[in-house]
């Protein structure tokens, strides 16, 4: 990697810290200013020990004694107090840096699209958001304690030390570099570790996710063992990686203090020769001692932050990474405006003619990531107001991605998705999710009452919450056919639901989540088989709901049962992200073999698979 690209990638992680270190500029001033007193406190301190014994102990003179003594425990008291507002200043500083930067991650990925949570994988963006914010709060406070009090502390060292003994200053300069090369030695042999702990983190996260979230389907196949030797390797492999860290990190500690405590030996060793000729005091020998162990205090604070920066590095860039991470939509809707600013297209339209109403794909066409093939490719449909759309397909279709870029949660590869006549990424992403809105398979509920998360669906809906009547919300709930399920629970529309909606079934909170969807009104509803996990006759009963609260709408299902797909104006088959037939059911199952096909998979007839 070149020297330009090294300084480019370094102001990249500094661009994310910058803002928030001039927000608190004024603070981190204050934190120079205070431990420069504390510096200079700690720094006087061995002169005026040198003073008590020259001048107290060796004379006798009590009176000296009493008074050096005076002064340093002010100085020692005063110093101490200083100091510790400096490092709670320190720890306000770094905290609030972290607490920021964690906002800001976790909005962020809040704004991702699927294509980028995809990408990066559950786990990754939990550690992110958590673990790696952690690693750069460590990396703040450290600096924050340091990046002051070293230089300071090794210059006013070396320059006291010199006052006291010119000659002392050659053990210094062989002392301070000795333990310098030990600790830069550590930090080359351990940086290749922690490049790797953040990494293997994600992939104890990812898979512990994986298999607490399929925990139920283990059991069933009894598949515990095997799950349980694939999250030993990761963890082995964390675990390793970590106990290499930690032994080096913690062999550096011994290595330190030997040459340390050499240094000061060989101080001693020369100043008692001095001494014993009458060419240096007593005190003075004492004092640099004390600033030679200030010194190489001062450098292995340093390698402290020698010893952290490696993996606050590697989790800065992560986090760098996230946060220059541009939603595809985002990226695509301000590739669209710069294209038509360019070149503006004005349509010619003849007098009196008006856009279609309805939500209308043409062309439209997905492809992920590294794939040769579309999951969808080259897709037409128009949902007009009030017209009912049924989409059948065989499992890995790509109904759920065909619907996902419906509502534009996927941007498309190639292809348009208008709206009333204006392509969804000219809209506001705010009016997309009130006018077009998508139910999921998997239904997913946020802790707090059944109230609250229906009040969701009027609230995106544009109206005011604390005005919605509760009997809207019983009406949205017989529609969703789930009236039943809050008049069997013990406190109504104020049931605590459980994070996930866990003390529900999956039938229950599918229909509590089209219910909270029917609220919004919406002109588009997008249904990915919403009634996949519901018995035929709350399937009927759901049907005929739908129909009566979605009417005017346009609505395009996903489904799997023939009276849904009989009842649609027209059904589409989707195979291989293609539409291989359109038309009304009776037409399609009497001509078309695909359709037929995933019609005879049950013998009564009853569904579609």
């Amino acid at each position: 990697m070149s020297a330009t690209n090294v300084r480019e990638r370094r102001r990249d992680r500094v661009a994310v810290l910058r803002p928030l270190l001039r927000d608190r500029a004024g603070l981190i001033a204050l934190l120079g200013a205070l431990q420069a007193l504390s510096v200079a406190g700690n720094l006087a301190l061995p002169l005026l020990n040198a003073r008590l014994i020259d001048e107290g102990v060796a004379e006798g003179d009590i009176g000296a004694i009493w008074q050096a003594g005076a002064l340093m425990l002010a100085l020692g008291v005063g110093q101490l107090l200083i100091a510790g507002v400096a490092v709670a200043l320190a720890a306000r500083i770094s905290t609030g840096i972290a607490s920021d930067l964690r906002s800001r991650t976790f909005a962020h990925t809040m704004r991702l699209g699927a294509a980028e949570l995809r990408r990066f994988g559950p786990g990754s963006l939990l550690t992110r958001c958590s673990n790696d914010v952690m690693q750069v709060q460590v990396l703040l406070l450290a600096l924050c304690t340091v990046v002051v009090v070293v230089p300071l502390t090794a210059a006013g060292a070396v320059v006291l030390a010199a006052r006291e003994d010119p000659q002392m200053l050659g053990v210094m300069a062989i002392a301070a570099p000795a333990l310098l090369l030990v600790v830069s030695l550590f930090a080359i042999v351990a940086m290749p570790g922690f490049r790797r702990l953040q990494p293997l983190i994600d992939k104890v996260n990812g898979v512990l996710r994986e298999q607490l979230v399929g925990l139920r389907s283990t059991r069933v196949f009894g598949r515990q063992e095997h799950e349980q030797r694939r999250f030993d390797e990761v963890h082995d492999d964390l675990i390793a990686t970590s106990r290499r860290v930690g032994i080096l990190y913690l062999s550096l500690g011994p290595v330190v203090m030997l040459t340390m405590n050499a240094a000061a030996v060989l101080v001693v060793w020369w100043g008692g020769h001095r001494v014993s000729d009458g060419s240096l005091g007593v005190g003075s020998v004492t004092a640099i001692v004390a600033y030679l162990l200030q010194l190489m205090s001062a450098v292995m604070m340093a390698s402290s932050i020698v010893m952290l920066l490696p993996r606050g590095r590697v989790s800065l860039t992560r986090i760098r990474e996230l946060l220059g991470t541009r939603p595809a939509l985002d990226v695509a809707a301000e590739a669209r405006a710069a294209a038509q600013a360019a070149a503006p297209v004005r349509p010619v339209r003849t007098p009196g003619a008006t856009a279609a109403p309805g939500l209308r794909a043409t062309g439209l066409t997905h492809t992920l990531d590294g794939a040769r093939e579309p999951v969808v490719a080259d897709v037409d449909l128009t949902l007009a107001p009030g017209r009912r759309v049924a989409l059948v397909g065989p499992t890995g279709s790509g109904k759920s991605t065909l619907l996902a870029l419906l509502a534009r949660h996927l941007a498309p590869t190639s292809g348009s998705v208008r709206l009333d006549g204006t392509d969804l990424a000219d809209l506001p992403r705010s009016e997309v999710r009130r006018r077009v809105v998508l139910v999921p398979q998997q239904a997913r509920l946020f802790t707090g009452t059944v109230r609250d998360n229906l009040l969701l669906g009027a609230r995106l809906g544009g109206r005011d919450t604390a005005s919605t009547p509760d009997a809207e919300l019983h009406e949205a709930l017989a529609a969703a056919a789930a009236d039943d399920v809050v008049a069997a629970m013990p406190e109504g529309l104020d049931t605590v639901v459980l994070p996930g909606g866990a003390n529900l079934s999956g039938g229950q909170r599918q229909r509590l989540a089209l219910a909270r969807a029917l609220l919004v009104r919406a002109d588009v509803y997008l249904l990915d088989d919403v009634d996949s996990a519901v018995d035929a006759g709350t399937a009927t009963l759901l049907r005929d709901g739908l129909a009566a609260r979605t009417e005017g709408a346009a609505v395009l299902s996903v489904t799997s049962r023939v009276p849904l797909a009989r009842d649609a104006d027209e059904v589409l088959v989707l195979d291989r992200g293609r539409v291989v037939a359109r038309g009304h059911h009776d037409a399609l199952l009497a001509d078309d073999p695909v359709y037929a096909d995933l019609l005879g998979a049950h013998p009564l007839q009853e569904e579609l698979v």
